[in-house]
């Protein structure tokens, strides 16, 4: 090994420990501060609006008494051009509803 190599490690292994040093002390610096995040009104409001979306049935319940009452009394008819017309739909992504 020559001398130039010894003195280019030396100077490699110099910048290395300056490097070291100065990511210790940002590391003590952003110990002592915790971050911190402040969310905008807008950001509040739809968060609570967002707990209180997923509170709700998914069911609708007015909907199922009111299916419920027409198969019980015989009176539950499926149209099956819609019914038809909503499976090609689906199939290709597209809502009808």
């Amino acid at each position: 090994m020559n001398v130039k190599n010894i003195q280019n490690i030396a100077k490699i292994y110099g910048e290395q420990s300056k490097m070291s040093k100065f990511s210790k002390g940002q590391s003590s610096t952003s110990a002592q501060q915790p971050d911190e995040v402040i969310l905008s009104s807008q950001a509040q409001e739809f968060s609570q609006i967002l707990r209180t979306a997923k509170g709700l049935s998914d069911v609708r319940e007015d909907k199922v008494k009111e299916l419920s009452e027409q198969i019980a009394k015989g009176e539950y008819k499926v149209d099956s051009r819609e019914l038809a017309e909503r499976i090609i739909a689906y199939s290709k992504n597209e809502r009808l509803y």
